[in-house]
């Protein structure tokens, strides 16, 4: 991964640097502030280049399962139920 853009404290974008991993794309991190708090957005532009690991995401796993995982480990670091 590398960092593609970073504008603190309200965005920051990664990217897939790897040519040889069987998919690529970016991570935007989108943060505004809301009712005292912030709300953050996710936004994934991905493609999946190996047909077998896109047959493997869309039946095994799901498309939005890293994107998942990612939210309910913030989500626990910042004391959520």
């Amino acid at each position: 991964m590398e960092v593609d853009t970073a504008v603190p404290p309200s965005r920051f974008v990664t990217r897939i640097a790897d040519p040889d991993q069987p998919f690529g794309g970016t991570w935007t991190f989108d943060i505004t502030p809301e009712n005292g708090g912030a709300r953050l957005t996710i936004t994934e532009r991905g493609e999946i280049y190996n047909p077998i690991f896109r047959c493997m995401a869309r039946f095994v796993f799901g498309y939005t399962a890293t994107m998942e995982g990612y939210l309910r480990s913030l989500g626990k670091k910042l004391g959520a139920a």
